[in-house]
């Protein structure tokens, strides 16, 4: 089981969920494409913690988007979702039986993080989106919701986790 450095992943849930309900709500590209990068924070989270505990901090980390965002328990489900798959689709992308795997910018990488980050971000915005939206009727507008999205929420998802990687090993 790896050890969690709590004051760590409360500067990081500071970092992604405080930033998220206060500003990034207002940087809508296009009329399309919104910034939910707070899910960086369930993504970053460390490999290999218990699968309840990491599930029961991304329910938190929704929920508090939910509450400040009025969407009742959509950020919540979709932030569950990615907690409870996270780990085995690290497992399946980076195929390594290294049980200290840090995610972050040093260990895996520009194309380890668009490996495991890019799909998981993706279906994270399906959820919300397919969610909101009552299904997928409509789909030409969802779809581009989603699409842009993804690649919005993942570009500030990857400076954050360059800029949040420790500064010694950071080339």
């Amino acid at each position: 089981m790896t050890r969690i450095d709590y004051p760590k992943q409360v500067l990081y849930f500071l970092i992604f969920a405080v930033t998220q309900v206060f500003f990034m709500y207002k940087f809508i590209l296009f009329d399309v494409a919104f910034a939910f990068y707070y899910i960086g924070f369930v993504l970053l989270f460390p490999y290999g913690v218990s699968r309840s505990v990491t599930m029961s901090i991304a329910f938190l980390t929704g929920l508090t988007i939910d509450i400040f965002s009025n969407t009742p328990g959509i950020h919540a489900s979709a932030c569950v979702f990615i907690a409870f798959t996270k780990d085995f689709w690290i497992d399946v992308v980076i195929r390594r039986s290294d049980d200290d795997i840090q995610i972050d910018w040093n260990e895996l990488g520009l194309w380890g993080l668009i490996k495991y980050m890019l799909p998981l971000v993706f279906a994270h915005h399906l959820i919300i989106f397919a969610i909101e939206n009552g299904g997928f009727s409509g789909s030409g507008l969802l779809f581009n919701k989603i699409f842009g999205s993804t690649i919005y929420s993942f570009t500030i998802i990857i400076a954050l986790s360059i800029l949040l990687a420790p500064k010694a090993k950071r080339t």
